[in-house]
């Protein structure tokens, strides 16, 4: 089911409270609020919300580098997830890729999180490399995945 009450917008930071909130639920090595305040300042970063009802319920983040672009994060609140909201996010981010003449988008995923996997498979992202022990909480490996968008 798709929430259709979600609003994407530019995170700002009035938004941190409520994106620190999905960030400790969905990450175990979450970020600090002062990594998103810096991001916020970054040229390269784009950050956008999820906002239910002036509700933070999902964030993510891309870098646009040259002809490359980075999804930093991703995350929608628990009682969220499965509504198509990450997907929204991410075709926003890509929009945002596209709009800045990005010829690939690059994530790390987790080789244990297949839900994520799934989705990203779904708008067309393939796996292209593996960084070894890549997540410090576990060593666990990270699977590279990309999207040609040219």
């Amino acid at each position: 089911m798709l929430e259709t009450s979600c609003l994407i917008r530019k995170m700002t930071a009035q938004d941190l409270d409520g994106v620190m909130q999905v960030e400790l639920e969905s990450f175990p090595l979450p970020w600090s609020r002062a990594s998103y305040l810096g991001e916020l300042k970054n040229t390269f970063a784009n950050y956008l919300v999820c906002d239910v009802g002036g509700q933070i319920v999902g964030f993510g983040g891309i870098w646009v580098v040259f002809e490359e672009a980075h999804i930093t994060n991703v995350a929608i609140a628990s009682e969220h997830r499965q509504r198509g909201l990450g997907k929204l996010l991410m075709d926003r981010l890509e929009a945002i890729a596209r709009e800045k003449r990005a010829q690939r988008i690059l994530l790390e995923v987790r080789t244990s999180n297949y839900p994520a996997q799934s989705m990203y498979n779904s708008l067309g992202f393939i796996p292209t490399g593996l960084r070894k022990e890549y997540y410090t909480d576990n060593k666990e490996d990270a699977i590279i995945m990309t999207k040609f968008l040219i």
